[in-house]
Parts: C-alpha cells; structure tokens; sequence
C-alpha cells in the first residue's frame, strides 16, 4: 500500500500562456469531411448497439397497437428484424432481443387474428 508524502510540495501556480499545440491537417482533410454518410446512414448508426431495445420497443407496441388496422403488424414486422439484427451483434443484450421477437410475433398473430375478425365487415 502506498501513502501519500505531504513533504512534497504542491504547485498550484496558474501560468498566463496556454497550451500550444502544434496541428496541421492532413491534405485529405477536405476530402474526408465533405463526404458525409446519408442520412439513414446515420441514423443506423446511431442505433447500433441499441437493436435489442428498439427490438423489445417495437415488439411491446405492436402487442398495444395490434387493434389499429396494420399498425401492429409493422411494428411486430420491425421487432422481427431488429431483433434477428441483435442477435447477430456480438454485444446486443440477447434477452431483450428474444423477448422483442416474441413480442413481434404475438402482435402480428393478434393483428391478424383482429384483422381476419373485421375486415368481412367492411
């Protein structure tokens, strides 16, 4: 174990100049920037990692919304995809990525069920 020596001084001295640092760009730098991804692109990049949770998301809301005339059945259709997504991610949380499928899947039998049920009505 190591105990701190308060025989050492502290320098709490504040200097006036800062920091230099010394940066040029690249010559690519230009390049690099002005390409910039699409916006779906980034998009999916912003979820990656998060597949699970849009899984079990999408999969929970197409259980409450099976009764909306399809509503359900895309967002199940979307459980279904992002949570077979997750599942190929080596650091997804597969439970709740199982659990989205699940949930998909119950809201896409419910809203067929709900749909087979009311559309001879109309």
């Amino acid at each position: 174990m190591t105990v701190a020596d308060s025989a050492v001084p502290f320098d709490r001295t504040v200097t006036d100049s800062a920091p230099t640092v010394d940066y040029a760009p690249s010559p690519d730098s230009a390049a690099e920037t002005s390409a910039q991804p699409s916006t779906l692109v980034q998009w999916w990049r912003r979820l990656d990692g998060h597949h699970a949770d849009a899984s079990l998301l999408l999969g929970a809301l197409s259980v409450v919304t099976f009764w909306a005339f399809g509503v359900g059945l895309v967002l199940g259709l979307g459980a279904l995809v992002f949570g077979a997504i997750a599942l190929r991610t080596p650091d997804a949380d597969r439970m709740d990525a199982g659990i989205g499928i699940a949930a998909g899947a119950v809201g896409i039998v419910a809203g067929l069920i709900f749909l087979g049920a009311t559309l001879p009505y109309f």
